[in-house]
């Protein structure tokens, strides 16, 4: 399955416009990796507790496929 990373620019994410689109591995995998390196921020609401969650395993696969 194709990973990918799109940059937008605009007003709000509903004005905003395509800049650049890649599916090189190499980014994608340091995006994840540095998006990883971020400190976990604590959630009282348990619902969104897991949806940061299962982002965070999200981006742990990603970056595992590309190593």
């Amino acid at each position: 399955m194709a990973t990918f990373l799109a940059l937008y620019r605009g007003e709000s994410v509903s004005a905003a416009k395509l800049v650049a689109l890649t599916a090189e591995s190499s980014l994608v995998s340091e995006f994840a990796a540095r998006m990883l390196a971020e400190p976990e921020e604590s959630e009282a609401d348990p619902v969104l507790h897991e949806l940061k969650r299962g982002r965070r395993r999200a981006l742990e696969l990603v970056n595992s496929e590309q190593e």
